[in-house]
C-alpha cells in the first residue's frame, strides 16, 4: 500500500507542518524546546502543546512564551489524562497541518531537523521519518554523565538505531524512530496512537505503519538533543516502565517481537533462578557465579570503551552500574508483567 499523496499548498510544504508536543511537568525544558523550534531553518506553521495536568508551572511558562513570541503560532491544550498517546491524539486531532511532527519536551531539535524529516516524506512508500538522538546528561554529575553515555552505547540502547547513529551515515529503514514525522492522513487511517499504551506508543504506531506497507526511515543527520534521566532512581523507574509496557504491547502484536527484546528478561530470570537454586544445591553456585562473572566482564569492557572514547577514566566504574540498572530494571519490569498477567503495574 502506498502513502497518500501530498496535498498541494500554495504556501509550500512547511505551511502545512504542525508540531505536536505532549508534556507533563516540563518547566525545566519546555522553553528551550520552543526556542529550538523557533530556530528551525524552515519553521512550522503551528506548534501545539498538550499539557497532561502539570503542577510545576509548565502551562504558565508556555502562555508567557506565547505572549513574548508572536511570530510563533503556539497553542496550549489541556488534557487531564496525562497519558502520552491520549495527548498525542488530542493534539494531532486539533492540528491544521497535513504533516505532523511529534516532538518531546525533553528534546531540542537542531535547525535543519524538521526540514530533513519533511523532505524524506516525499520518498516512495514512506510512512514515518525520524532522526537520531544526541543524548545530554540530565544532571551535571558523574552519574548524570554516565547515564547519558551508557544509554547511547549498543549495550544500553536496546537495539534502537536512533540512539547509536551518531549523527552520520545514510538514510536507512528501521523498526522505529523517536518523535516521528508523518502525514495526518496516515494517522487517521491507522486510527491514531493506541491509548491503552502509555509507553511504547511510538514503536506500536510505527509497527502498524510497517504492517500497512509503508517504510519507517531514519536520517542520522537529522539530530535532536535529548536530555537523559539525571539519577539512577529515575533511570530505574523509567526502564521498569519500558519493560512492563513492552510486554503489554507484545500481547497485542506478538509478531513484532525481536530477539534482542527477550535478552534482558531471560537474563534476569536466569540470575534469579540460579541464585535461589544455589541455596539448595551448592554445586549450582558455580553456574551462578559464572553467569555473573561473564556479565560483569561484558559490561566492564563496554565501560572501558566508553571511558577511552570520552577521555574520562572514572566512567569505567560508573557505566557498568548504569548498564546494570538498565538491564535489570527492564528485565524485571517485563517479568513482572508476565508473572502477573499484565495486572501488576
Amino acid at each position: 500500500m502506498s502513502p497518500q499523496s501530498p496535498v498541494p499548498s500554495p504556501g509550500g510544504p512547511f505551511s502545512r507542518v504542525s508540531v505536536v508536543i505532549p508534556c507533563l511537568n516540563e518547566a525545566r525544558h519546555i522553553a528551550a524546546l520552543l526556542d529550538a523550534v523557533r530556530a528551525q531553518d524552515e519553521p512550522p506553521n503551528e506548534v501545539i502543546i498538550v499539557d497532561g495536568g502539570s503542577t510545576d508551572g509548565t502551562p504558565a511558562i508556555v502562555e508567557d512564551y506565547r505572549h513574548r513570541h508572536a511570530d510563533l503560532k503556539l497553542s496550549l491544550l489541556a488534557q487531564v489524562d496525562g497519558c502520552i498517546p491520549v495527548s498525542l491524539n488530542a493534539g494531532i486531532g486539533a492540528a491544521a497541518g497535513d504533516i505532523v511532527a511529534r516532538l518531546d519536551a525533553h528534546s531540542r531539535p537542531r535547525p535543519d531537523y524538521l526540514r530533513r524529516l519533511v523532505d524524506m516524506l516525499d520518498g516512495p512508500d514512506v510512512g514515518v521519518t525520524g532522526g537520531a538522538w544526541a543524548i545530554e546528561p540530565g544532571r551535571d554529575s558523574r552519574v548524570g554523565r554516565a547515564i547519558a553515555w551508557a544509554v547511547q552505547h549498543p549495550l544500553g540502547a536496546g537495539g534502537a538505531a536512533y540512539r547509536v547513529a551518531g549523527g552520520t551515515g545514510p538514510v536507512r529503514e528501521v523498526d522505529t524512530v523517536p518523535f516521528g514525522c508523518f502525514r495526518k492522513g496516515l494517522w487517521t487511517e491507522l486510527g491514531g496512537f493506541d491509548e491503552r499504551l502509555p509507553v511504547n506508543e511510538d514503536y506500536e504506531f510505527n509497527y502498524r505503519v510497517r504492517r500497512s506497507g509503508r517504510r519507517v526511515l531514519l536520517d542520522p543527520g537529522a539530530v535532536s538533543i535529548y536530555v537523559a534521566r539525571g539519577t539512577l532512581g529515575q533511570l530505574a523507574r523509567q526502564y521498569v516502565r519500558y519493560g512492563w509496557w513492552k510486554v503489554q504491547m507484545l500481547r497485542r502484536h506478538p509478531s513484532s517481537l525481536r530477539l534482542r527484546q527477550l535478552v534482558p528478561a531471560v537474563f534476569v530470570l536466569a540470575v534469579a533462578v540460579l541464585a535461589v537454586a544455589s541455596l539448595a544445591v551448592p554445586s549450582v553456585t558455580v553456574w551462578f557465579l559464572a553467569l555473573l562473572g561473564t556479565y560483569a566482564a561484558v559490561v566492564l569492557g563496554a565501560a572501558v570503551a566508553v571511558a577511552v572514547r570520552r577521555h574520562a577514566w572514572w566512567a569505567a566504574a560508573f557505566v557498568p552500574v548504569v548498564l546494570a540498572v538498565v538491564h535489570f530494571s527492564w528485565g524485571s519490569g517485563a517479568l513482572l508483567n508476565l508473572v502477573s498477567g499484565g495486572r501488576w503495574r
